[in-house]
């Protein structure tokens, strides 16, 4: 799994609406996130075609109820 990542959690706060206007930390951190996950989409498009994916596996089923 490939998860994109910030400079802090990603969360921005706000009670009331456009409170989350006034955190400057938590959209400087939305915009980080933003940029990291506009780079790796682009490095997965650029790529599917050097690496393939792998083959999906059959399914294993089990029951728990014997």
């Amino acid at each position: 799994m490939i998860m994109p990542a910030s400079n802090y959690w990603n969360v921005v706060h706000g009670l009331a609406p456009g409170e989350m206007e006034q955190d400057d930390e938590g959209k400087q951190i939305m915009e980080v996130l933003d940029q990291n996950m506009a780079w790796l989409l682009k490095l997965i498009e650029h790529g599917k075609e050097a690496v393939p994916a792998p083959e999906p596996a059959a399914k294993i089923w089990t029951h728990f109820i014997r």
